[in-house]
């Protein structure tokens, strides 16, 4: 039995249910209150994006309004779907969640001067579909991170810098802060509401763990030994220098340097069409040695050594892999377009009118 499967007859399959801590006796119940206060991101509310002539995003409302018209008008369904079927490759999902009745596209009318569908050109619609697979949001649940942290745990040395890029609500961030004795816990996002959100967790975790250090009968020091929720041991400075062990950057992913990282945590479910992308910057910038985990997406890449591989239903919900960053540095892309995959052109099609009937009950 190799060492995947033998990890994955042990890993959990659902959440422990959980009692509010209400007096704090021991770390453990801080802990305990700590993690609670982590949970229920993949329910939040999702705004929708700035419609301002400075907005950051105007190039993406600019066609993601378009392309909804188009949605909106059973007679303009044909057209559509002629202009998404090319990009299958990078498409999440049969329709783009953007432009559907819950997308984070604005209800309000277009901008003056905004182009329809017809003036913007094919490879501007390839640009925003791989964009906008990007902004789709979700979470791994509690027991899925304990899983994915016990995996993990036997290829980290002691301390180093783990970031997540792609880092929402913050929530694998905290909680790696929280399970391992990490030096540092680094978030990067790029929507500024989830950046926002973030930084609020982060208030509220802070405060929860100062008022829980207040309650402890002992008071914590910084020596005193203190086992993690991991089981590995560290001291009392885990917890009473969480605030200073964790950092929220509101930045593009591709304009953030990871070299000091020791591991980068990617929850790549929505980044097919980026992975070449990332890989290839990840090759350049990660010293020897440093870990990597993706989601769903392998890394197909020199530069990177498979250490585990988890299937769906195992660790997570959908597949998780590890992998190693070996050799050295690497200046150049290693190859082009490994992930792309190209699904059944009609089989979409035929779900897509399906779809399309379903909202707006016309004929597509």
């Amino acid at each position: 039995m190799d060492s995947t499967t033998l990890q994955a007859a042990t890993f959990r399959t659902e959440n422990r249910p959980t009692v509010p801590v209400q007096r704090v006796r021991q770390p453990a119940d801080i802990f305990e209150a700590l993690f609670q206060s982590v949970q229920g991101g993949e329910a939040h509310a999702r705004p929708t994006l700035e419609l301002t002539p400075d907005s950051p995003f105007l190039p993406f409302l600019e066609i993601g309004f378009a392309l909804r018209a188009c949605l909106e008008k059973p007679a303009r369904h044909d057209y559509l779907l002629e202009r998404l079927r090319p990009h299958l490759s990078v498409m999440i999902g049969t329709l783009p969640a953007s432009i559907m009745p819950m997308g984070m596209l604005p209800k309000l009318a277009p901008l003056p001067g905004f182009r329809q569908l017809e003036e913007i050109s094919d490879a501007e619609v390839r640009d925003w579909l791989i964009q906008e697979g990007g902004l789709i949001y979700g979470e791994m649940q509690r027991f899925e991170l304990e899983n994915y942290f016990d995996a993990i745990k036997p290829f980290l040395p002691p301390g180093g810098v783990m970031v997540d890029l792609g880092s929402g609500l913050g929530k694998v961030v905290m909680t790696a802060a929280l399970t391992l004795p990490f030096t540092r816990c680094i978030g990067v996002e790029l929507l500024n509401y989830r950046h926002r959100l973030a930084q609020e967790r982060l208030v509220r975790l802070l405060t929860l763990a100062r008022q829980g250090l207040e309650a402890l009968p002992e008071p914590l020091t910084l020596e005193t030994p203190l086992q993690l929720p991991s089981g590995v041991m560290a001291n009392g400075r885990h917890l009473l220098d969480l605030g200073s062990r964790i950092l929220f950057l509101e930045n593009d992913m591709f304009k953030v340097d990871v070299r000091g990282a020791g591991l980068v945590f990617l929850y790549s479910t929505c980044f097919g069409p980026l992975m070449d992308a990332i890989s290839d910057k990840l090759a350049r910038e990660l010293p020897e040695g440093a870990l990597v985990s993706t989601t769903t997406y392998p890394i197909k890449h020199p530069a990177f050594r498979l250490l585990q591989s988890h299937a769906p239903g195992t660790l997570s919900w959908t597949s998780v892999m590890i992998y190693q960053r070996i050799g050295p540095q690497m200046a150049q892309p290693a190859s082009e377009a490994r992930y792309l995959h190209q699904p059944d052109a009609d089989a979409w099609e035929a779900r897509a009118r399906a779809d399309l009937h379903a909202m707006t009950g016309g004929s597509a």
